[in-house]
């Protein structure tokens, strides 16, 4: 079975405070449920801007699910579909760019 995309979003958004422009895009994609990918989706979500990752959570292997806020690397708890977008524009929201 391939990938079966069942979320896709892309946004661009300023910043309130300094008016700086940055570009979220948001995926989820179903797939075969494996020691990689035990809930079975795959889901890569940036917010993007000059070029440099602001923010971001993803679970590409090896690594699993983590979250990027700017040159950190933290882990993540994924819960749900609902929790992760969420979660998402709530970190996006501390950086000063809503949706």
């Amino acid at each position: 079975m391939k990938a079966t995309s069942v979320f896709h979003e892309k946004h661009i958004l300023n910043n309130r405070a300094t008016g700086n422009v940055a570009i979220a895009e948001l995926k989820i994609w179903k797939v075969i449920r494996s020691k990689d990918y035990p809930l079975g989706r795959k889901y890569p979500l940036f917010l993007v801007a000059d070029g440099h990752i602001l923010l971001g959570i993803d679970n590409h292997k090896p690594k699993g699910s983590h979250l990027h806020l700017g040159n950190r690397e933290l882990p993540y708890l994924y819960r749900n579909e609902r929790s992760l977008l969420a979660d998402f524009w709530e970190f996006a929201r501390k950086a000063g760019f809503e949706p």
